[in-house]
């Protein structure tokens, strides 16, 4: 079945039995640990992405990464919850080029998964990181709605200042 949907099976890792989930469960798990000492040990910003993508965009979403990674001649891992149709492809640099490369990569993904209907972060969150990114998937009336949201809930403008909103919204 993998074979027939083109799955990158040599690229892949299954866990058939028990003894085989134990070790990717603890890979799982140490894998955010590697990948942050990566970009501390090449004096890199972190570059992963958390998209989500309807069912039927998945399969050319992960081709998609794949492929334009390869091409770029970049290092990078990909990892995650295939099932829930997202991945955690974390972008690895080597130097200040790279990093450059790789931020623009990033960019092109975000564009590719609001294309398909996709989400800018299924479970992390938007944080500082990504919120200049919520223009691409939300309109900057949208916008306005939610951070009208926030300040009724936090008046005081107290509960995680600078997060998701720029301060321009918040002060509307």
């Amino acid at each position: 079945m993998l074979e027939q949907h083109q799955a990158l099976v040599d690229s892949s890792w299954f866990a058939t039995n028990e003894p085989d989930q134990a070790k990717l469960r603890e890979f799982r798990h140490a894998l955010p640990v590697l990948m942050n000492e990566w970009f501390a040990r090449h004096s890199q910003q972190k570059v992963s992405t958390d998209m989500s993508v309807p069912d039927q965009a998945f399969p050319g979403m992960l081709r998609f990464y794949d492929e334009t990674l390869s091409a770029n001649d970049l290092r990078y891992t990909i990892f995650g919850h295939i099932g829930d149709n997202h991945v955690h492809v974390n972008i690895l640099p080597r130097n200040d080029d790279e990093g450059t490369r790789a931020r623009e990569i990033y960019l092109q993904f975000l564009k590719r998964a609001v294309a398909v209907g996709g989400t800018l972060s299924a479970e992390h969150g938007i944080g500082k990181l990504k919120r200049d990114y919520l223009r691409l998937f939300l309109s900057d009336e949208h916008l306005r709605q939610m951070a009208a949201l926030k300040r009724a809930f936090d008046p005081a403008g107290i509960l995680s200042r600078g997060n998701i909103f720029a301060e321009s919204l918040l002060s509307a």
